[in-house]
Order: structure tokens, then C-alpha cells, then sequence
């Protein structure tokens, strides 16, 4: 399970990133749209859907911080980092970006567009390494067995 941990939490990772390049271009599609006469940065639904997009990522992101730092400092195995890193990982970038199509309206959907692109690229990473619902399996089963 060793490799297979390292595999996860770096898939966990790699999501992360997309949920990110999701974020910073939906922030500067934001701060330069004007929508109903007004700047799309100043509705409060769009800032608070940006303050969900960020604490989805960094709280993911601590997950997988988490996964290596135990693996590298204390060498250890991670099978339930792994499992947390790449689940919270890859649903909340896949959150992200959902939200992201949200806020680029029809552009979000339009084939070629960054935000298109990032869904298509963000979606399959739910499945590969085990689909969450595998991860839930291994987290619930590693709980039980010998706790938090």
C-alpha cells in the first residue's frame, strides 16, 4: 500500500492545483465582468461563492500538507492520510470548479474555455487511484480499526 499512498496524495494534489488555476481565473473574470450594472466582485453571491472556493482548497490542501509531512518526517504509513488527501482532494477541486463553470455562466460551458477544459481535466481524477466512495470505505474501515 506504500506506493499506492504516495500515488493518492499526489492525485489528491495534482487536483488541488486545478481547483486553484479554477479559482485565480474566475477572480480575474470576476473583477472585470459587469453583470445587471454591476461589477460581479461587488454581489455578496459571488463573494461568498469565492470564500467557499477558497476554504474548500486550503482545507483540502492541508490534507494532503498532512499526508507528506507524516510520510516524510515521520515516515510512516499514511494509508489514511492518503485516502483523506486524495478524496477531499479531488471532490472539493471538482467543487471548485463546478463552481467556477457557475460563475463564467454560458463561457463555463463553452468547449475550449479554461474553465471547460479544467472540468473535463478535474473529473476523472474522482475516479482514478479508487473513486471516493472506495476512499470512504478505507477511511471508515481505518477509523474503526484503530481510531482518529
Amino acid at each position: 500500500m506504500g506506493v499506492l499512498d504516495i500515488f493518492r496524495s499526489s492525485v489528491g494534489a495534482a487536483a488541488i492545483g486545478i481547483g486553484q488555476r479554477a479559482l485565480d481565473e474566475s477572480v480575474a473574470r470576476i473583477t472585470t465582468r459587469q453583470l445587471y450594472g454591476k461589477a460581479m466582485s461587488e454581489m455578496d453571491a459571488v463573494r461568498h461563492r469565492i470564500a467557499e472556493m477558497v476554504v474548500q482548497l486550503e482545507g483540502a490542501r492541508l490534507l494532503v500538507h498532512r499526508a507528506a509531512w507524516k510520510r516524510d518526517v515521520l515516515k510512516a504509513r499514511i494509508t489514511l492520510e492518503a485516502s483523506m488527501a486524495k478524496m477531499q482532494g479531488t471532490e472539493a477541486a471538482f467543487q471548485v470548479v463546478d463552481a467556477a463553470v457557475q460563475l463564467w455562466g454560458g463561457q463555463g460551458i463553452t468547449c475550449g474555455s479554461v474553465v471547460e477544459r479544467l472540468y473535463r481535466d478535474v473529473r476523472p481524477m474522482r475516479i482514478y487511484e479508487g473513486a471516493s466512495e472506495v476512499h470512504k470505505t478505507i477511511i471508515g474501515r481505518q477509523i474503526l480499526r484503530s481510531g482518529v
